[in-house]
């Protein structure tokens, strides 16, 4: 026991980690009634699940026993790397669309909800995307350090080389990306690289100026989407311009786009305080064990699940975010910040879209959605804040000693 609580006071990501493992694999067991046997077999997703944090802790000793410098010295080989997958699947998704209509040159590639943007091996899929939005945020991290301590003295010509910098980092991989029509992961890599550079100490005329930069385009969207609704439909593909209907009016898209949202929302809005039990299915709607596990939870158990379930989110954010600040090195810091974003992205996104709120974009919620790539490419940063955390232990002590 004592050793338990030794374990939560020096690595408290290790503790909430273990709680989120466990909601994460019953979440999925409890949506296996739901789940299409295209997948594979529902009543063992929740065992591939746990296999994949088995592996996930693997990956984060040996990330741990390596250090984090390592990881921020050899980023951008890891860059380029994941470019080289990016620029495939880029490829063989236009070849798919408009080439050769349903059909690929490489054949371990596979095109699922539209996006093409995994290679099936044997044993695994690897969705590079996901672990490209991890490599963006550490490779900006070790820029800005960089780039702060090259220019001691910030102007507007050296904020704008910083901005340049930024943007030959992030819009390449976004651009491939987007042409794998992955979205959703294109709005996580972007909310997560300007969380590093709204941290890296521009001026606030920069905030100004991106705030207004964002505001223009949903006003412009807006504008288009209720004055000009053909040219809004051009500007988007068929499969996000369905889902953004489908979001709008769940109920009179029920027979296409609105389908999987209004059963969500039929299925737990009568769940009460503690839901309707262990794999109930009031209504069944597709993508139970990915981007609408939140949902699963919410109808199974309720008020109290979904309470359970947010308190653990918070708890990894606050832990996470605490590392990041205690820590003396500013590329861990910068680090931080892009981590933070999107991970508050992702999980306000898919409770909203959940929820009814915001558009459903294939965004899932970190560490409980079923899915391999996005739990090791994020357990990776998981690795790099325990070593962190390591550290910030280790210059503690010797303050005390001192």
């Amino acid at each position: 026991m004592e050793r338990i609580k030794n374990l939560c006071r020096e690595q408290p990501l290790i503790f909430i980690m273990g709680i989120i493992c466990c909601i994460s694999c019953f979440a999925i067991l409890s949506a296996a009634p739901m789940i299409s046997n295209k997948v594979g077999n529902p009543e063992t997703l929740w065992l591939k699940q746990g296999a994949f944090y088995i592996i996930s802790a693997v990956m984060v000793f040996i990330i741990y026993k390596i250090g984090k410098d390592q990881i921020y010295d050899k980023i951008w080989i890891i860059y380029w790397i994941l470019m080289g997958f990016l620029i495939i699947l880029a490829i063989e998704h236009l070849i798919y669309t408009r080439l050769w209509s349903g059909h690929h040159i490489i054949p371990i590639v596979s095109t699922v909800g539209g996006a093409t943007s995994w290679f099936n091996f044997p044993f695994f899929n690897f969705q590079p995307s996901e672990f490209m939005k991890i490599a963006i945020v550490v490779a900006l991290a070790r820029m800005t350090k960089e780039h702060n301590d090259y220019y001691l003295i910030h102007t507007t010509e050296t904020e704008l080389r910083y901005i340049w910098k930024c943007m030959k980092i992030v819009v390449p991989p976004a651009i491939l990306v987007l042409l794998q029509n992955d979205t959703g992961v294109v709005l996580i890599m972007l909310v997560g690289a300007a969380f590093v550079i709204f941290s890296s100490g521009l001026r606030k005329q920069w905030f100004v100026f991106g705030g207004g930069l964002v505001a223009f385009v949903i006003i412009i969207g807006a504008y288009l989407f209720v004055y000009q609704p053909d040219i809004f439909e051009k500007l988007l593909s068929s499969h996000q311009v369905d889902r953004f209907y489908g979001w709008l009016d769940p109920e009179g898209t029920y027979n296409k786009e609105g389908y999987q949202l209004f059963n969500s929302l039929l299925s737990y809005g009568s769940a009460g305080l503690f839901g309707h039990g262990f794999q109930s299915v009031i209504k069944v709607f597709p993508e139970a064990q990915t981007d609408f596990i939140f949902a699963v939870i919410l109808t199974d158990y309720g008020f109290v699940g979904g309470l359970i379930t947010i308190c653990a989110i918070v708890a990894l954010d606050v832990i996470v975010l605490k590392i990041g600040l205690d820590s003396t090195d500013y590329r861990d810091k910068f680090m931080t910040m892009g981590i933070i974003g999107m991970l508050l992205f992702q999980q306000l996104w898919n409770m909203g879209m959940i929820l009814g709120l915001l558009p459903i974009t294939g965004i899932t919620l970190p560490f409980i959605s079923y899915g391999g790539s996005s739990l090791l490419s994020y357990m990776i940063a998981i690795a790099l804040f325990i070593d962190m955390n390591s550290q910030n232990n280790i210059m503690k002590n010797r303050s005390i000693v001192q």
